[in-house]
Protein backbone atom coordinates (compact mmCIF):
# COMPACT_ATOMS: atom_id res chain seq x y z
CA UNK A 1 0.00 0.00 0.00
CA UNK A 2 2.94 2.41 0.90
CA UNK A 3 4.87 1.22 -2.62
CA UNK A 4 1.82 1.87 -4.49
CA UNK A 5 0.65 5.75 -2.78
CA UNK A 6 4.67 6.91 -2.92
CA UNK A 7 4.49 5.98 -6.54
CA UNK A 8 1.69 8.35 -6.86
CA UNK A 9 3.65 11.22 -5.35
CA UNK A 10 6.70 10.77 -7.60
CA UNK A 11 4.62 10.96 -10.70
CA UNK A 12 2.64 13.72 -9.47
CA UNK A 13 5.80 15.40 -8.32
CA UNK A 14 7.64 14.32 -11.70
CA UNK A 15 4.03 15.93 -13.49
CA UNK A 16 4.67 19.43 -11.84
CA UNK A 17 7.94 19.55 -12.19
CA UNK A 18 7.66 20.02 -15.78
CA UNK A 19 5.12 21.83 -15.66
CA UNK A 20 6.01 24.04 -12.83
CA UNK A 21 6.68 23.62 -9.32
CA UNK A 22 5.41 20.98 -7.16
CA UNK A 23 4.23 21.68 -3.82
CA UNK A 24 6.94 23.18 -1.71
CA UNK A 25 9.29 23.49 -4.14
CA UNK A 26 10.48 27.25 -5.10
CA UNK A 27 9.19 28.51 -8.31
CA UNK A 28 12.01 29.15 -10.86
CA UNK A 29 11.00 32.93 -11.92
CA UNK A 30 13.15 36.19 -12.97
CA UNK A 31 16.11 34.48 -13.69
CA UNK A 32 15.96 35.24 -17.13
CA UNK A 33 14.17 38.66 -16.56
CA UNK A 34 16.62 41.56 -16.52
CA UNK A 35 16.23 44.07 -14.05
CA UNK A 36 14.13 46.70 -14.60
CA UNK A 37 15.63 50.43 -14.72
CA UNK A 38 15.21 52.68 -12.46
CA UNK A 39 12.72 55.92 -14.02
CA UNK A 40 14.29 59.37 -13.89
CA UNK A 41 11.66 60.53 -11.90
CA UNK A 42 12.33 58.19 -8.94
CA UNK A 43 15.91 59.20 -8.70
CA UNK A 44 14.88 62.55 -9.01
CA UNK A 45 12.56 62.18 -6.16
CA UNK A 46 15.29 59.78 -3.87
CA UNK A 47 18.11 62.38 -4.44
CA UNK A 48 15.28 65.71 -3.27
CA UNK A 49 14.69 63.92 -0.24
CA UNK A 50 18.45 62.96 0.29
CA UNK A 51 19.68 66.53 0.26
CA UNK A 52 16.77 67.80 2.06
CA UNK A 53 17.33 65.10 4.69
CA UNK A 54 20.99 66.32 4.86
CA UNK A 55 20.38 69.91 4.92
CA UNK A 56 17.69 69.70 7.74
CA UNK A 57 20.47 67.58 9.56
CA UNK A 58 23.42 70.20 8.93
CA UNK A 59 20.67 72.86 10.33
CA UNK A 60 19.90 70.53 13.48
CA UNK A 61 23.39 69.63 14.38
CA UNK A 62 24.11 73.57 14.02
CA UNK A 63 21.23 74.25 16.26
CA UNK A 64 22.23 71.94 18.92
CA UNK A 65 25.97 72.88 18.65
CA UNK A 66 24.55 76.16 19.87
CA UNK A 67 22.38 75.26 22.17
CA UNK A 68 25.39 73.10 23.58
CA UNK A 69 27.68 76.07 24.19
CA UNK A 70 25.28 78.19 25.78
CA UNK A 71 24.74 75.15 28.27
CA UNK A 72 28.12 75.26 28.55
CA UNK A 73 28.29 79.08 29.34
CA UNK A 74 25.48 79.30 31.75
CA UNK A 75 27.14 75.90 33.97
CA UNK A 76 30.78 77.93 34.18
CA UNK A 77 28.18 80.59 36.11
CA UNK A 78 30.67 82.77 33.87
CA UNK A 79 28.72 86.25 33.45
CA UNK A 80 29.50 87.56 30.25
CA UNK A 81 27.79 84.66 28.39
CA UNK A 82 26.11 85.84 25.07
CA UNK A 83 22.48 86.97 25.06
CA UNK A 84 19.94 84.81 23.59
CA UNK A 85 17.47 86.32 21.72
CA UNK A 86 14.06 85.49 22.39
CA UNK A 87 11.48 85.78 18.97
CA UNK A 88 8.87 88.38 19.94
CA UNK A 89 4.92 86.88 19.16
CA UNK A 90 4.45 90.97 18.32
Amino acid sequence: MLDLSQAKIEAVSKEHRSGGPALGERPDRGLNEEPRPVSNRGLAIFFAALAAALVLGYLFLNKLVDISREEDCMLSRAKNCPATELPSNR
